[in-house]
């Protein structure tokens, strides 16, 4: 990879980064995004604005993934009436690898870092889910910096 940086997860904006890729072993926690956004505060970027970049690796060392939460929600019919409550689930570790795979082409909303801990707001085809990860540092690789698209 061209670029590289070490624990600057807060000079990227991650909100409406698609998945590519996740996957979880060996004490990492790798997520291949697009769509992320590059503050111009990142010690890579050199221009004076945000940019973006497709195909960024995202890796979380040393990892534990401490919870995956599948966020419970209410099913309402035609006239507001409540149908079901489903409440939030905890994904129980021997799910992780469907979990995983089925995230692909997921939205990201958030990732947050607190600590040690990493903290992401993920919205998956069906379901949103927050995933916390414990880590002792990460790790940024992409190849270019882009423009960001007019809205």
């Amino acid at each position: 990879m061209k670029f590289h940086t070490e624990n600057e997860t807060e000079t990227f904006d991650f909100h409406e980064a698609y998945v590519e890729e996740l996957r979880f072993g060996a004490g990492v926690f790798y997520m291949l995004l697009d769509n992320v956004k590059i503050l111009e505060t990142n010690s890579c970027n050199r221009d004076v604005r945000t940019m973006r970049t497709n195909g960024l690796e995202l890796r979380i060392r040393d990892a534990q993934v401490n919870s995956v939460i599948e966020e419970g929600y209410k099913v309402y019919n035609a006239d507001g009436a409540l149908q079901r409550d489903v409440p939030d689930r905890v994904v129980a570790p021997e799910e992780y690898g469907a979990f995983m795979k089925a995230q692909q082409g997921a939205c990201i909303f958030e990732l947050k870092k607190d600590g040690e801990n990493y903290v992401f707001a993920i919205d998956g085809e069906e379901h949103a889910y927050t995933i916390q990860v414990k880590g002792s540092g990460d790790d940024e690789d992409w190849n270019r910096f882009m423009n960001q698209e007019e809205i």
